[in-house]
């Protein structure tokens, strides 16, 4: 008979030990691909920054993210507010 038999009521604990487990395994791989993506904003020009939609105050902004935080999903609400503001050119006609 094993020495470690798992009750219904455990597995819950289980389960929560073991995503606890799975995130803390993927953390490194969640810091370098933060990371990255934050160095590719950080050598784009400003134009490039422009052409997106972005500042060089978001990506100093970024600075303040938790080292696994993906840096994109603060920056498309920056994207869409100020797109959902900015004035519309419309073209006359001739």
């Amino acid at each position: 008979m094993p020495s470690f038999i798992v009750s219904p009521e455990s597995e819950p604990l289980i389960g929560r030990v073991a995503a606890a487990v799975r995130r803390a395994v993927a953390w490194p791989a969640r810091v370098v691909a933060a990371r990255k993506a934050m160095t590719q904003l950080a050598g784009m020009s400003d134009h490039e920054l422009q052409d997106i939609g972005l500042t060089r105050q978001d990506i100093a902004d970024l600075a303040a993210l938790p080292l696994d935080a993906d840096p994109t999903l603060p920056l498309v609400g920056r994207r869409s507010t100020r797109a959902r503001f900015r004035p519309r050119n419309f073209e006359r006609a001739a």
